[in-house]
């Protein structure tokens, strides 16, 4: 048996707890909170194969209809990128514990990846190249951008994250290059802030994370 204290949270053997030293009266078994953590665990783990068994039904019966109805204009393209994008919202987005950064990141590629399924199936006027996609990085940049200002603690921690967002954020300038783009101003805005959070991440970072950003970026 064990006794538990309400002020730190932690259970002992001990009848004192060793950080308050109070009196401890509430008993718990041994291997109380463990089931219930296991349970969660489950609970969370059944709901990200239900969403996948979901997405696996919704997408492949829309291409079986698609199929056999021989349509001019294949429509299951308008349900194969969201539910893509819903499967990686619920399952990665809210049910997992991965990292704020990582959701971001994922966030950008599977949003712009729906842009573009849905941009192909109405006729590619490569309207999510031309503007979406360069928006939804500088937006994803200034976001982690935030993080970090409001929580400098965190500085290190994002770093990493930060410095890929920056990396994404010249991404539209090489699909304009390479003609995929033919509109500039939406690529050279987000190329150029990107440079812009480059520079301020040298310029206003602690000596320790200048040194990490200058051994990532190969100064």
């Amino acid at each position: 048996m064990q006794h538990y204290c309400t002020n730190c949270s932690i259970n002992t053997k001990q009848p004192y707890c060793p950080l308050c030293k109070h009196k401890l009266s509430e008993e718990l078994e041994d291997d109380a909170y463990y089931p219930a953590y296991e349970t969660k665990i489950q609970r969370r783990r059944f709901a990200q194969r239900l969403v996948l068994f979901i997405a696996i039904f919704a997408i492949s019966t829309s291409l079986l209809i698609d199929l056999l109805t021989k349509p001019n204009q294949s429509w299951s393209l308008y349900v194969l990128g969201p539910v893509l994008y819903g499967l990686l919202l619920i399952n990665h987005t809210i049910l997992s514990k991965a990292h704020t950064g990582s959701k971001v990141i994922f966030q950008v590629i599977a949003l712009s990846t729906m842009f573009f399924i849905l941009d192909a199936a109405s006729g590619s006027s490569k309207w999510s190249i031309h503007y979406v996609i360069p928006f939804l990085v500088m937006l994803a940049t200034l976001f982690v951008t935030i993080i970090v200002l409001r929580k400098p603690m965190k500085w290190r921690e994002y770093i990493g994250y930060l410095s890929t967002m920056v990396i994404l954020g010249f991404l539209p300038v090489i699909l304009f290059l390479s003609s995929w783009s033919t509109v500039l101003w939406p690529s050279a805005a987000t190329a150029l802030y990107a440079l812009l959070t480059l520079i301020g991440m040298v310029l206003f970072s602690e000596k320790t994370m200048k040194n990490e950003i200058v051994r990532r970026f190969h100064f």
